[in-house]
């Protein structure tokens, strides 16, 4: 049963005032009102509790959602968001689930609304995408394939220029080094990767763009970090000017540090505690989309390969025609001088024949070029790639004097 239509208030104080009165019985009243008598009791329960007001009809939706989530879930998703300003809510979710996997954490659509009530989700970006590996060989595991790249310089609050080196291991997307440096220049380069090699063994292949001090202008477009990376066996890899796709993880990468630029340290040792934290949350706490929600940590392991001691010398067949380049970078071929380069001055180099007739020159297991037979130059072909070591020749080759 319910009220009368006609001023429901005016007949539950009516009603109530009968009751108080105690002239009728609850049964009789009810029956005159129309209503039950657990409304009847329902009624002068909350008159008795709250006077006038408790005769008001209350919201009939629950106070609190079957299905909301918890308020201790919402309090540690927005202290997790708080924390990681740059991660949208699957990142969120990823990380939450890895420090408490015991706890029933809602949907990423879910986190995401929470987000919005808290005022935490700003304009959705482009996303950039990384497209594939160029005209290179995927590395199908850690140590495959490491890249490095400088980011574009910024100044320290001090007003010095820091320029920073990064490397990365292409198939984990581990952060290998973030170093502040002061230039990007093989004195301070070098150093890094020494001190990279020693911790986490050598990789097979090495990425870069055709920059400083990866990279020279020349032919063989050598440099002496390139030298130094060619004789302990690592295999070059250079993507083509203007195609930054080709190194696209990297790039990729670039854009999630851009932050630490935008907001500059006081000097170049609180950048580098700056990066040096920032390259613990990426390898061990910042999940990956492309490594299913994994941190980089999770699926890299050090290289087989060991730094030796010493930096090898090259080992070539007893048909090679071997040369040590002069120290202004000519070689002496048939009688004439041929320029090689000069980062390579004092190693010696490889020349082959094949049964075309063609003069390969080789250093250690990477191509530098075809000497050209009419100009006497040494030119680059239009495919080179680098050969196995301890590879030789199709035909035996006659040479002069070292």
């Amino acid at each position: 049963m319910v009220w009368r239509e006609t001023g429901i208030m005016d007949e539950r104080l009516r009603f109530v005032g009968e009751c108080l009165a105690g002239e009728e019985t609850m049964t009789a009243l009810c029956a005159a009102y129309g209503i039950s008598r657990k409304t009847g009791y329902k009624w002068l329960e909350r008159y008795r509790a709250l006077g006038p007001a408790g005769l008001i009809d209350l919201p009939r939706a629950p106070l609190e959602h079957g299905r909301a989530t918890a308020a201790e879930l919402v309090a540690r998703i927005v202290a997790e968001k708080e924390a990681n300003p740059q991660w949208g809510p699957k990142k969120v979710l990823a990380r939450l689930k890895r420090a408490a996997p015991q706890l029933c954490w809602p949907a990423v659509s879910t986190i995401g609304e929470i987000l919005k009530r808290h005022g935490l989700v700003g304009r959705r970006r482009h996303r950039w995408r990384a497209a594939g590996c160029g005209p290179f060989a995927p590395a199908n595991g850690p140590n495959a394939v490491w890249s490095a790249d400088y980011k574009g310089w910024f100044r320290t609050r001090d007003g010095r220029r820091c320029e920073p080196l990064t490397v990365m291991d292409t198939a984990s997307r581990f952060l290998l080094a973030l170093e502040a440096c002061a230039t990007p220049a093989e004195a301070e380069a070098w150093p890094v990767f020494e001190r990279l090699f020693a911790e986490h063994g050598l990789p097979e292949r090495f990425r870069s763009d055709n920059g400083s001090p990866f990279a020279a202008i020349g032919v063989i477009g050598l440099t002496t970090l390139a030298v130094r990376f060619i004789k302990l066996g690592i295999g070059l890899e250079r993507i083509q000017p203007g195609k930054p796709q080709q190194n696209g993880r990297h790039e990729r990468f670039h854009l999630t540090m851009l932050p630490l630029a935008m907001a500059p340290e006081a000097d170049h040792a609180g950048q580098q505690a700056v990066f040096d934290a920032f390259r613990q949350n990426y390898n061990a706490e910042r999940p990956h989309e492309g490594l299913a929600m994994d941190v980089p940590a999770d699926h890299y392991r050090t290289s087989l390969r060991r730094l030796p001691d010493r930096l090898p010398e090259p080992d070539y067949p007893a048909e090679a025609a071997a040369r040590r380049v002069r120290s202004n970078g000519e070689i002496k071929w048939n009688g004439d001088l041929v320029y090689v380069a000069a980062a390579l001055a004092g190693e010696v180099v490889a020349i082959e024949e094949s049964e075309a007739g063609i003069w390969t020159l080789r250093f250690h297991a990477h191509p530098l070029g075809i000497i050209d037979r009419k100009t006497k130059r040494l030119v680059r072909p239009s495919a080179l790639q680098p050969r196995p070591a301890g590879a030789g020749a199709d035909t035996g080759l006659k040479g002069g004097e070292l």
